[in-house]
């Protein structure tokens, strides 16, 4: 649903109208009547364009003192055009419209760009490197999963036949984990 559209009801005094020159909608859409003086009677008309893509739910309205009152616009799916919706109150006394058209894209609003988003942010907390790019605490773990790799592929040296085979593969997966490890500690930053 888009944006509402606002119709101000008395914001000048008894029977005057508040209303933007357009409108633009994607798809249905509200009419918001917010009245901001005495009770009073307003009617919203579809001229013949706009009523042949479009329905009110309702168009006379009786709209108390400070209140405001949602009508609902059904656009049918797909529809494209232009036309006007009228407004009225004191028995036809005061009349506005607003040209209306189906089918855009509702206007967003430009995005605004800080200025200090161009500056790096300060890490909370410096990391110390060694010389090839790794922090002491990330190479802890893979030095002690590499020496257990290095530790069973030399016991397999000492022993023979299925003992071998099952050292070589744990020695093996140490390495591997040692390496997953590494990997995904250098991929996270």
């Amino acid at each position: 649903m888009n944006d509402s559209l606002v119709v101000d009801v008395n914001p000048d005094g008894m029977h005057t109208l508040g209303v933007p020159a357009e409108f633009s909608a994607s798809g249905s859409f509200d009419v918001r009547l917010t009245n901001h003086g005495e009770a009073t009677h307003v009617h919203l008309k579809l001229d013949d364009e706009l009523s042949a893509n479009a329905r009110l739910d309702e168009g006379h309205h009786y709209v108390t003192k400070d209140d405001t009152q949602v009508v609902h616009v059904t656009i049918a799916d797909g529809a494209r055009g232009r036309g006007t919706l009228e407004v009225t109150t004191a028995h036809g006394g005061t009349t506005e419209t607003v040209s209306i058209e189906l089918g855009a894209e509702p206007e967003k609003p430009p995005v605004e760009i800080d200025e200090s988003l161009a500056e790096p942010r300060a890490r909370p907390e410096e990391r110390q490197l060694d010389s090839d790019g790794l922090s002491t605490a990330e190479l802890v773990p893979a030095v002690a999963l590499g020496g257990v790799a290095v530790l069973l592929a030399i016991s397999t040296f000492a022993t023979g036949g299925t003992a071998a085979i099952v050292l070589g593969v744990l020695a093996a997966a140490s390495a591997l984990g040692a390496a997953a490890y590494v990997y995904s500690t250098r991929t996270e930053d």
